[in-house]
């Protein structure tokens, strides 16, 4: 995949007929390694973490009615009919929740890993320079200590301050935010806010939906939901899968 990638940047920087994601990094000042690897970042990590995201916010979303018809209320108030645009996202700060509850309630980034840039201490354990420590990320975000009623899908959580600061610290990519979650995020607000404006979500009954954590968490099996038409788009409200 390096290869590969390596090939279209060294490609892209004579073709300028249209606009890419590489080309945008190819006006920066990175090398050509580097221009590769944030392809690789977004290409990987950031398209998975994108389809994954939205695959359980659905998911969470048909569990529960109150939380969708807060979601959906919220929408109309700032939306309307109109379209998402990037300037009317922050204002949606409880899809902002919903996402952040998924991805904890997920455990969406079971794992995080970063090299020690310097000498570290836990209690009597030393943690040496340009040391690889990886953070069990699907253990705290279900820490009893930390989320009270750790299992239950709740983004009201998310109002509180305290809730927000310690999903901030959690480490995704030390004191910056992930760029890649940014991604999802915005992708994941357009979607729900296309979705949950013209349909209703329900769980299909009886299905249990369980976790497979690797790089990234998934449904170990496929998860399906019922949606109906919301009647104030139209009078049609007819369940469909």
């Amino acid at each position: 995949m390096e290869s590969m990638l390596l090939s279209v940047v060294k490609e892209r920087r004579d073709q300028r007929k249209q606009t890419a994601f590489v080309d945008a990094l190819l006006q920066s000042s990175l090398t050509e390694r580097q221009v590769m690897e944030d392809c690789m970042v977004f290409t990987l990590a950031g398209c998975v973490i994108t389809a994954n995201l939205c695959i359980w916010a659905l998911h969470f979303l048909s569990t529960s009615k109150e939380v969708q018809e807060k979601l959906h209320q919220e929408l109309q108030d700032v939306l309307g009919s109109d379209p998402v645009s990037l300037d009317k996202i922050p204002q949606l700060r409880y899809c902002q929740q919903v996402l952040n509850e998924t991805v904890r309630t997920a455990k969406l980034t079971p794992i995080a890993a970063r090299l020690q840039e310097v000498e570290g201490k836990v209690d009597q354990h030393v943690i040496p320079k340009e040391t690889l420590v990886i953070y069990a990320l699907g253990v705290v975000l279900q820490d009893a200590d930390t989320w009270s009623a750790p299992y239950r899908f709740d983004p009201d959580r998310f109002e509180e301050d305290s809730a927000r600061k310690s999903f901030c610290l959690l480490g995704f990519s030390g004191n910056q935010t992930c760029p890649e979650l940014r991604f999802a995020y915005t992708v994941a607000t357009v979607l729900l806010s296309t979705l949950v404006r013209q349909l209703k979500l329900h769980q299909l009954k009886n299905q249990v939906a369980e976790v497979r954590s690797e790089l990234v968490s998934t449904p170990k099996d496929e998860t399906w939901i019922t949606v109906n038409r919301r009647k104030s788009w139209t009078q049609s409200a007819e369940p469909s899968n």
